[in-house]
């Protein structure tokens, strides 16, 4: 670990702003390595519940203090989300501030949010990943305490995590073995570091009494094989998404290059489900793999299931669809096989 004169310099965060989306760095990183700023579990992961009455400021929750679940909007006649943000997020903006948005427009809800931003900060992806199963067991922890306090039942609880937090939402669920929440939604679970861990050391659809799993940026920066109980593959699951061209984010500032560009196809995973929040019909899926004309395949498109919010926990296997290119991304019943 560094020495301790040095931590206050080199161990804070720094938000570098060029435009409307913030990049969010660290001098060095936070973690178990010798050069690592040293791990706070209170100071580092943050549990911030919003809802209708709180929607811009949330409500920190402490699993030692039970006062803090009282004082606060939490209401148990709601259904009760987790959202798990994605390396260099935080619970204010990027896949955060969409889903939240999206939730809260849609109806009553207790939202809580886990900030992990402290131990997820750029460049340190590979210190982010190693701290991803320090922080699955930490939700796993909020989970059981509300569980006993008999604010939330496992089988009704869903959560949901981006990229890196969809790993969290996993190592949450093996933590919590042999029980299960109702539902983990992983949107492009992170591949790179991943991809060779075997089933205990990533997303799996063991995790949770149901995984539904969205893939955009399938052998990039997310998983391109199953995972879960269901699949789902918009625009065949790989890079390039629709509108993520070179030629379609040039005019953009460094930082929303960088989001639009290098990771706009992972980006589209929580874009596509927070849209499905507000519009639960507009994403119907295919078991049949040709969600574009041009792809020779023995079967006929059609809508078989709905991908995002409404997917029902009884279907099993691998969908296909297709999106626009620019929000509104649902195409609804038109514009697949044959419009």
């Amino acid at each position: 670990m560094i020495p301790g004169l040095f931590v206050p310099l080199l161990c804070r965060i720094i938000v570098i702003r060029r435009g409307d989306s913030p990049l969010h760095l660290t001098p060095l990183p936070t973690g178990t390595c010798f050069y690592c700023c040293p791990i706070d579990l209170e100071r580092d992961i943050e549990f911030l519940l919003f809802t209708r009455r709180n929607p811009n400021y949330p409500t920190k929750l402490n699993s030692f203090d039970s006062f803090t679940l009282k004082n606060s909007n939490f209401d148990v006649r709601y259904p009760t989300i987790i959202f798990i943000h994605g390396y260099s997020e935080n619970a204010f903006e990027g896949s955060a501030a969409a889903i939240r948005k999206a939730y809260l427009k849609r109806g009553e809800y207790n939202l809580i949010v886990v900030d992990w931003s402290k131990l997820g900060g750029l460049p340190w992806y590979v210190t982010a990943v190693r701290n991803t199963r320090i922080i699955g067991p930490r939700v796993a922890r909020l989970v059981k305490w509300l569980d006993a306090l008999g604010t939330v039942s496992l089988p009704s609880l869903h959560v949901i995590g981006f990229s890196l937090g969809a790993e969290i939402a996993g190592f949450m669920g093996k933590a919590l073995a042999p029980r299960k929440v109702g539902r983990i939604t992983g949107l492009d679970a992170a591949y790179p570091l991943y991809m060779n861990t075997g089933r205990e050391g990533h997303l799996t659809k063991s995790d949770a009494m149901f995984v539904d799993v969205i893939h955009t940026d399938g052998g990039h920066f997310g998983f391109p094989n199953p995972l879960g109980h269901v699949d789902f593959y918009p625009n065949g699951g790989r890079p390039v998404q629709p509108g993520c061209s070179a030629g379609s984010v040039l005019s953009r500032s460094f930082s929303r290059l960088m989001r639009a560009y290098i990771t706009c196809g992972h980006n589209r995973a929580w874009m596509y489900y927070s849209e499905s929040v507000t519009n639960p019909f507009g994403f119907p899926a295919s078991r049949c793999p040709r969600w574009h004309p041009g792809i020779k395949a023995n079967c006929v498109w059609s809508p078989d299931v709905l991908m995002g919010f409404a997917v029902s926990s009884i279907v099993r296997g691998m969908f296909y669809l297709r999106t626009n290119a620019d929000a509104p991304f649902a195409r609804n019943t038109t514009g697949y096989i044959g419009k």
